[in-house]
C-alpha cells in the first residue's frame, strides 16, 4: 500500500467532520499577495492588547472551517497575532470522501506559496517580534513546511500528528525548536515514523519535544469522530507553553 492510500484509510476512518456550531468569529478576512499577481484568502485573529507575537495556523484536510477559525479566535485571546490561509481556495466540506479529493489536489508549490506570503504578512505585521508556525494533520505537515520554506522567519513549529520529514539535511533548515503532538495509534504517522522523525530532528540538532498519547488520529479536533478530551486538553496546554517561550 503506497504512503498516499495509508494516509486516505487513516482519516476516512476517522469519520466525518460533523458540523456542529462554533462560536462566533472575531476576526476577519485578509488577502495575501502571491507570486503570479494572484491573491490568497486568509482568517485574521487579533488580540486585544499588543501581540506577544505571531502564529500561522494551518487547517486540516477539511479546508478553513469554522472549528479552525475559532482555534485561531482562542489564540489571538491569550495574546498572540493569528493569521491562519485558506489552502483550498474557500472550499470546506465535512465529507471525507470530498476531502480526500482536496488533499489529493493540493498543489504543494502553490500551497508553500501562501504559507510564505503568510510568513511574510505577520513579519509586516509584527517588526521585530517573533513567529511560529502550527497545524492539524494535514495542517501539521504544512505547518513543518512552513517553517522550511521560511526558516529565518519562523522561531518554532507545531505539529499535531502531522507528517513529518526525515531528512536532515532538509531540517538543518530550521532556525527554531519543534513541538510534536503524537498519537499512539494513528495508522498514517505511525510510532515508527515519529522515531524516524527523532533521530532525524537528532541528527540535524534541532532542539524538539515530543508528546504522544493513547488516542488515534485527529484527536485533537471536538467535531471528529476521533476526539479525545483529555489528551487533547494536554496536548493543548504543551502546545501553549512551547509557545510561550518560543515567542517571548
Amino acid at each position: 500500500m503506497s504512503f498516499r492510500a495509508a494516509l486516505v484509510l487513516s482519516m476516512l476512518a476517522g469519520g466525518v467532520a460533523t458540523a456542529e456550531k462554533a462560536p462566533a468569529h472575531h476576526g476577519k478576512s485578509v488577502e495575501l499577495t502571491v507570486p503570479g499577481g494572484k491573491t490568497s484568502t486568509a482568517y485574521v485573529a487579533r488580540p486585544k492588547g499588543q501581540p506577544h507575537g505571531g502564529l500561522l495556523v494551518l487547517h486540516e484536510w477539511w479546508g478553513l472551517n469554522d472549528w479552525v477559525k475559532s482555534e485561531a479566535d482562542r489564540w489571538a485571546a491569550q495574546g498572540y497575532l493569528v493569521l491562519a490561509p485558506d489552502l483550498f481556495g474557500g472550499t470546506v466540506t465535512t465529507d471525507a470522501d470530498e476531502a480526500q479529493k482536496l488533499f489529493s489536489a493540493l498543489d504543494a508549490k502553490a500551497a508553500t506559496e501562501v504559507e510564505v506570503a503568510g510568513v511574510e504578512w505577520l513579519a509586516r505585521a509584527l517588526p521585530g517580534k517573533k513567529i511560529a508556525a502550527l497545524g492539524w494533520s494535514m495542517g501539521g505537515g504544512q505547518s513543518l513546511n512552513a517553517s522550511l520554506a521560511s526558516p529565518g522567519k519562523v522561531a518554532g513549529t507545531v505539529m499535531y500528528y502531522g507528517l513529518p520529514v526525515t531528512d536532515a539535511n532538509v531540517l538543518k533548515k530550521l532556525q527554531g525548536p519543534v513541538l510534536g503532538i503524537w498519537a499512539k495509534r494513528d495508522g498514517w504517522i505511525t510510532p515508527e515514523k515519529v522515531a524516524a522523525f527523532d533521530l532525524a530532528l537528532n541528527d540535524a540538532s534541532i532542539k524538539h519535544e515530543f508528546r504522544s498519547y493513547d488516542a488515534d488520529h485527529a484527536f485533537a479536533n471536538p467535531a471528529g469522530g476521533r476526539y479525545n478530551a483529555g489528551a487533547a486538553q494536554d496536548a493543548n496546554e504543551a502546545a501553549r507553553r512551547f509557545l510561550k517561550s518560543v515567542l517571548k
